[in-house]
């Protein structure tokens, strides 16, 4: 059952290479990534995915997942729900905001996504 109507795999290859290009990952890598051959391009040819690229595009997208998982709880917290997911991946990452030890889950503040850290 998909999570939004419509969404297939091929949809979400077009939103990965769209946070890809928004990230400023080399073309290269994303052409990787998504399993595309060369083009031809002379650009390509003599362009070499380094250890670099791959490290600072894992960092960018891990910063994109924590900044939609933080989003996620807010939601939950608004709704006046306990932060969880039957999707046991997500449900995972929600688990620091919900409460412990009979903490409030007012916690969530401190991950929330902050614009500034970024720069």
């Amino acid at each position: 059952m998909p999570l939004i109507p419509g969404l297939t795999p091929h949809g979400l290859r077009h939103g990965h290479q769209t946070a890809m290009r928004r990230d400023r990952v080399p073309r290269v890598l994303r052409r990787d990534r998504l399993g595309h051959g060369a083009t031809g391009d002379i650009a390509d040819h003599y362009t070499h995915i380094d250890d670099e690229m791959i490290e600072e595009m894992l960092t960018r997208q891990t910063q994109r997942w924590q900044t939609a998982v933080a989003a996620r709880a807010r939601i939950d917290e608004a709704r006046g729900a306990e932060q969880r997911s039957a999707v046991p991946a997500l449900d995972e990452w929600l688990a620091p905001f919900r409460e412990r030890d009979g903490e409030s889950s007012s916690h969530l503040r401190s991950h929330r996504h902050n614009p500034e850290e970024e720069a």
